[in-house]
């Protein structure tokens, strides 16, 4: 299930970003292989989860069209009702969950809840009306709920922040990839003649099996941070500490302090950088939910609707994968969401304007594109602020919670009365379009605002100690924030 793309991808990353000023050449090269071999191990161990992931939150859609909403006697907003309920759950676990990986391990944690995750998905095969599902789906949203955010804030503690957006822009395209290959891997196993399930029960069975078998795989390849690396050499290993030490990115030693959990709590930025997310999830759940079902009711049949899903998925997936670039062409983070941004607004209009069958598929890649450009930025905008594991820990639950409660409203803006036009789904995501542009915005101008005063004004830290300074992360007079 794995696209080659990704391999070439994270093959190459760290010798073409790593950049060491003062740092001898044999010091830089052996620093970049450290990197390298994080980047085949770790980040592709990551990306196969988070298709494996997608996958298998988009197989309700993928199976309704399969014939899951006649075949479970669902009528009206039932399947909406269905599609929203793991987000209760998901919202409710993030950030206990995102603590628990702190005190347990990214390794065991994120192994385990992938390990659930599939076996939920297997047991949706088993689901007989909406309450099974409602069922099903409220313990999906549990174990999922660590899964992003636990990624999140285990590529803070393996790389130093100019490395960061890149790092989980490629991560987030693995949605993408989900999106090119769930379609046609559904299609596939439709095709399945044995009587003991119906197709789509195929689909959760087999997706579900393949996740949860890849959990046991996680546990023996991950490590919790450069410290416990078995692939990395103790030469290596030090590098990348000192790399880090140099970055104020902590290396996952220190615990979360809940004061200062509190002071970033009531930071504006880190809501105004993780509401970018949450428009984002607009466009991104209705790729990977209900476009297969748009396409459904334009007239082709279920399997060409869902072989077709594939279109949006790589238009998706370029623009993931492109989005980590847009940071150096524009120069900074914010001119780039407000490019994404305006293909979202573009693909809106014309999906609202026009009937013409082509014109609207069209349409779905462009807000495919532009959507899932905006995902590999905002979170990567957000974690290159961190400054520290609190930080870290705080931002990555808030983004995710955020991109969650974006995932939940979409849930109902496709609705089974407004087909095939879909106009009040289509104004939503014009909606979410525009209010990227603003809080991308709102965020830009407040790092403008404490950049500058991290220059004029400066935090007097002569009298702390250092756990004292370390403490306060972004705070810190020598931390500057990434635009």
């Amino acid at each position: 299930m794995k696209d080659k793309h990704s391999d070439d991808i994270v093959s190459n990353m760290a010798s073409k970003e790593l950049i060491l000023p003062g740092d001898s050449t044999d010091t830089d090269r052996e620093l970049q292989r450290a990197f390298r071999k994080v980047d085949a191990t770790l980040l592709s161990v990551i990306i196969l989860s988070n298709v494996l992931n997608s996958m298998d939150r988009a197989n309700l859609g993928l199976s309704k069209v399969a014939g899951l909403e006649d075949d479970t006697g669902m009528t009206g907003s039932d399947f909406n009702v269905v599609v929203s309920a793991m987000y209760p759950t998901y919202l409710l676990f993030m950030l206990p969950s995102n603590l628990v990986l702190r005190k347990v391990g990214a390794r065991f944690w994120l192994s385990l809840i992938t390990v659930i995750w599939g076996i939920v998905n297997m047991s949706m095969a088993f689901a007989k009306n909406k309450t099974d599902f409602i069922i099903c789906r409220l313990f999906l949203g549990a174990a999922e709920s660590g899964a992003t955010t636990g990624v999140l804030m285990l590529i803070t503690l393996w790389y130093p922040r100019k490395m960061v957006t890149s790092r989980i822009s490629t991560f987030y395209s693995s949605f993408a990839i989900g999106a090119v290959i769930g379609g046609p891997i559904a299609s596939g196993i439709m095709k399945i003649t044995n009587p003991r399930f119906t197709s789509w029960e195929w689909i959760f069975f087999i997706e579900g099996l393949v996740t949860a078998g890849f959990g046991g795989i996680m546990l023996l390849l991950l490590a919790d941070y450069p410290d416990k690396s078995w692939l990395l050499k103790k030469g290596e290993k030090a590098l990348m500490r000192q790399r880090m030490a140099e970055d104020q990115a902590e290396g996952g030693h220190r615990a979360v302090n809940m004061k200062r959990l509190w002071d970033h709590a009531r930071d504006p930025l880190v809501y105004s950088q993780a509401l970018i997310l949450f428009s984002a999830n607009f466009g991104v759940n209705t790729i990977l939910t209900f476009a297969t079902i748009i396409v459904n009711k334009l007239g082709y049949s279920a399997s060409a609707s869902q072989a077709m899903q594939a279109a949006p998925g790589i238009c998706g997936f370029i623009g993931i994968l492109v989005s980590r670039y847009y940071p150096k062409w524009f120069r900074n983070h914010f001119f780039s969401t407000i490019f994404c941004s305006t293909w979202v607004i573009v693909a809106s209009v014309i999906l609202l304007a026009t009937t013409n069958n082509g014109a609207r598929i069209f349409a779905l890649c462009l807000l495919s594109f532009g959507c899932f450009g905006n995902v590999g930025l905002g979170p990567g905008w957000l974690m290159s602020n961190v400054g520290g594991p609190t930080r870290a820990a705080f931002g990555g639950a808030i983004n995710v919670i955020l991109g969650g409660l974006g995932g939940l409203c979409t849930s109902y803006i496709y609705r089974n009365k407004d087909a095939p036009r879909y106009m009040f789904g289509h104004g939503m995501n014009l909606f979410a379009g525009l209010l990227s542009m603003v809080v991308a915005t709102i965020s830009y101008v407040i790092i403008l605002r404490r950049n500058k005063k991290k220059e004029t004004d400066p935090i007097d830290i002569s009298h702390m100690s250092e756990d004292e300074k370390i403490d306060l992360e972004s705070d810190h007079p020598d931390f500057r924030y990434v635009e």
